[in-house]
């Protein structure tokens, strides 16, 4: 009971600093934007030679980088960049990599370019108009991620409490476990098509899809997909053991 009591404290507590932290960052994160480029610009002076970069990362595969830089007074680079991992990109009809000492983002070929930091990654040039719409996908997401969770910690904390009671097999907590692994099958389901439509989103003609190895980069959550169908597994067990326990009582 005591170990009951205990996970039932810590569900409390995770379920309110999960709403604390949702009305702190939640509009911040709303508001967000990572419309920078203009004001990038303007905060500039003529014949400036600088570098900026700012990054933004999606929560899954896909990572935005703004890049700026002028140099003696010509703008070298104004861009907003996807970035992906080498090894995903195929056709891209690159013969040599680029000198170490010349200027980052450095353009190979199309909208593909590389970077100075990283030997792994490449980076495809994309409009801002295709991040607007990607960041409008991903915040609906992520409000419906955080739903998911709040509504499985709701069902964890009904269930840890008619065990801290010392009910246990009963149908309601059968009940709750399958509505949890439901939630968290329907998650990895939505995360999975939520990524789809993330790179059909920031894909918008910028380039030839069939250049990039979706399979690879988008990624399914095979693991809590396994856990899922290993809570329906306990609840079945529950319901079970249920029938027992009342088939048990009416014989006695």
């Amino acid at each position: 009971m005591k170990t009951t009591k205990f996970l039932l404290w810590i569900a409390y507590i995770s379920f309110v600093l999960s709403i604390v932290a949702f009305g702190i960052f939640g509009i911040i994160f709303l508001k967000n934007d990572f419309n920078i480029q203009d004001s990038t610009k303007n905060d500039l002076k003529a014949g400036e030679s600088i570098s900026i970069t700012r990054k933004f990362e999606l929560p899954m595969n896909f990572n935005i980088e703004y890049y700026f830089s002028i140099k003696n007074g010509e703008v070298l680079v104004d861009s907003y960049f996807l970035k992906i991992q080498k090894k995903f990109l195929t056709n891209t009809g690159i013969q040599q990599p680029p000198k170490k000492d010349a200027d980052f983002p450095k353009l190979l070929t199309g909208n593909l370019y590389s970077m100075a930091e990283s030997d792994s990654y490449l980076y495809l040039s994309i409009p801002y108009s295709s991040i607007k719409a990607t960041l409008i996908v991903w915040k609906l997401y992520s409000i419906s991620a955080f739903s998911f969770f709040l509504i499985a910690n709701f069902l964890s904390i009904s269930f840890l409490k008619n065990c801290n009671k010392g009910k246990f097999f009963i149908s309601e907590n059968a009940t709750y476990i399958r509505m949890i692994s439901y939630l968290a099958i329907s998650y990895c389901l939505a995360s999975y098509a939520i990524q789809w439509i993330i790179f059909k989103g920031l894909n918008n003609n910028s380039f030839d899809p069939t250049s990039i190895n979706l399979d690879s980069v988008i990624d399914f959550n095979w693991t809590l997909l396994t856990v899922s169908f290993f809570l329906l597994l306990i609840a079945q067990a529950f319901t079970e053991g249920i029938k027992l326990k009342e088939e048990q009582e009416l014989t006695i």
